[in-house]
């Protein structure tokens, strides 16, 4: 079953050049990712909160995402603060009648 996992974090940088650029850079690790189906990037650079919703074929793959080098990298960024972690089960009737873009067999 599809999973969501929903990542935070304030970044003092986010919004300078060299953020952005590493964050181009890990976007090409992030959609290699083993049973990453889809990444939204969420930024709210006033409050210098920065982040993604991620749909994951399963929570397996979600939880390996979470502790492996991509999540470790973004969390060892200087000025990161504040790493916030939640997942999710999708309500696929709900998500359905709202034409979320998510897969809703199994």
């Amino acid at each position: 079953m599809p999973k969501i996992l929903q990542i935070t974090f304030r970044n003092a940088n986010g919004s300078s050049e060299a953020a952005q650029k590493a964050a181009q850079q890990r976007a090409q690790q992030i959609a290699e990712w083993p049973g990453l189906l889809w990444k939204i990037w969420i930024a709210d650079p006033p409050q210098a909160l920065y982040g993604g919703i991620y749909c994951f074929e399963d929570a397996a793959s979600a939880m390996a995402y979470l502790n492996g080098p991509v999540v470790d990298s973004m969390r060892s960024v200087p000025g990161v603060s504040d790493f916030q972690a939640q997942l999710f089960d999708i309500n696929p009737a709900l998500t359905a009648i709202d034409r979320g873009p998510v897969p809703m067999s199994e």
